[in-house]
């Protein structure tokens, strides 16, 4: 019985690798898109922890009568919502979902009873 199962979980590691190979079928645009929302996301996590380091270690400094933390969220905040707003409309337009139909047992569900 191990022996089997063993062996199982060898064909199936070899057959994800052997998926890796394919070609996945995106688009150019989806494929830039991927790359484009990754350097966003990357961003998106640098504004994140910046806001903080800021926030905790600049309290002592003033500009305009308010504390360098103050404007790090006042800055902050605002471009992190930003690129995510972006992120979502960026997945929206580029990442095309009406290639990707699910394929169902049912080729007519019932929509209303008679």
């Amino acid at each position: 019985m191990k022996v089997a199962g063993l062996n199982m979980s060898k064909l199936s590691f070899i057959e994800r690798l052997s998926a890796l190979d394919k070609p996945d079928q995106a688009t150019d645009t989806e494929q830039i898109w991927m790359i484009v929302r990754t350097f966003l996301g990357i961003i998106r996590v640098f504004i994140f922890i910046s806001i903080i380091i800021i926030a905790e270690m600049l309290e002592e400094i003033f500009i305009g009568n308010l504390s360098l933390a103050v404007w790090s969220l006042i800055v902050g905040i605002p471009m992190f919502i930003l690129l995510s707003s972006l992120i979502i409309l960026g997945n929206k337009r580029f990442l095309d979902k009406g290639t990707k139909t699910e394929t169902t047992a049912v080729l007519r569900p019932i929509l209303k009873r008679v």
